[in-house]
């Protein structure tokens, strides 16, 4: 059995890459797991996994850093029901130090039948990245470019991800960049939307190419903490009573509402998930923090039928409780643009607490 531990900020691609990589070795007869992990408790990269038939199971509450035994116990119930070939563990985009919180205490003591981590990624928006080499503004507060910063520099492997996004001719400069600001680590760039991008990523993995440092992390605990209370959590799921037909309109102006609401605020978005289910039909739509200029709206199907369930996950630079009322407002006023009503089924809204680990090894 192979554990591959993935980490990366909010927003970074680490989702579509896994599933993108657990579709490609299932076809080619592997049995594939995943582990998701979130602060929060109602996630949409959970009930998108399962949609896609792969076994999943997941860490809340926290991190892994921060829930090791639950990891742990969740690793093994996964290889108890599932007996996987290859297993995937996706941290909280918040999480870094995960080389002496994570992947030395799995080395140390996980059981020899299960395994030792086969390597240890970190994802990254070449966007983001761009900017951060180039000294250019970032959209987030100091201490959560920390976060970012940590994070990149304690990578095994570092995808640089969405290159489809960078204008011709970038990527040779920024390669560059990334060698000089990291001399000696190991760079892949990549389009994991491509199965030939994400082929690449696994075939890397399979040679060895991410195998995880050995040197622990020099890190500030009071920044980091710092960086991961500036951002909000909001975890909700409601559901749209609206007239037949009206489901498709009154998702996509709950989205438009959202988003001129959070762009108005000018509050910079980590990332936004929704999964959008009605009927037999079921769409995941995410928004990473350079939200695209192109038309969002056709990644929302016809939705059938007269009721319309979200589940949001809402990872945002700003008030927790701020955030809870403009999901609500954006809510409101797609509900009475449709002519529907909106029920809350679930919601929680929080910043994250002090990273408190279980374990840290040096």
């Amino acid at each position: 059995m192979e554990l591959h531990v993935v980490g990366g900020f909010l927003g970074s691609g680490k989702t579509t890459a896994i599933i993108g990589a657990a579709k490609y070795l299932m076809a080619h007869g592997k049995r594939v797991g995943v582990v998701t992990n979130d602060q929060g408790r109602y996630l949409v990269d959970t009930a998108f996994f399962r949609s896609e038939a792969v076994p999943t199971v997941e860490v809340t509450g926290g991190c892994f850093c921060c829930n090791y035994n639950d990891l742990d116990a969740q690793l093994a119930q996964l290889e108890r029901v599932a007996q996987p070939d290859v297993i995937f563990a996706e941290s909280v985009g918040s999480c870094a130090d995960i080389i002496a919180t994570v992947v030395k205490p799995l080395l140390a003591m996980r059981r020899p039948d299960l395994g030792p981590p086969a390597s240890f990624t970190v994802f990254t928006d070449v966007r983001l990245l761009r900017r951060r080499l180039l000294g250019l503004p970032m959209p987030f507060a100091d201490n959560v470019v920390y976060v970012f910063d940590k994070q990149i520099e304690e990578a095994g492997l570092l995808v640089v991800n969405k290159q489809d996004l960078l204008p011709a001719g970038i990527g040779p400069e920024l390669l560059d960049l990334v060698k000089d600001r990291f001399p000696g680590k190991r760079v892949r760039f990549q389009d994991s939307l491509s199965e030939e991008g994400v082929v690449g990523w696994v075939e890397a993995l399979v040679s060895g190419a991410g195998v995880a440092p050995v040197e622990v992390l020099d890190i500030d605990y009071a920044r980091y903490g710092a960086g991961e209370a500036t951002l909000a959590w909001l975890d909700e799921r409601f559901v749209f009573s609206v007239p037949e037909g009206m489901g498709r309109m009154a998702v996509n102006r709950f989205l438009e509402a959202l988003l001129d609401a959070l762009h108005r605020e000018a509050l910079a978005i980590g990332h936004l998930k929704f999964l959008i289910q009605a009927g037999a039909v079921e769409q995941k739509v995410s928004f990473p923090t350079l939200v695209p200029e192109d038309d969002w709206r056709s990644g929302v199907p016809d939705l059938p039928g007269t009721e319309v369930s979200l589940i949001v996950n809402a990872r945002v630079e700003a008030e927790a409780g701020n955030l809870q009322i403009l999901v609500t407002e954006a809510a409101l006023t797609a509900a009475e643009e449709a002519g529907g009503t909106i029920d809350v089924v679930n919601v929680a809204a929080f910043h994250p607490g002090f990273p408190n680990p279980t374990y840290r090894m040096r």
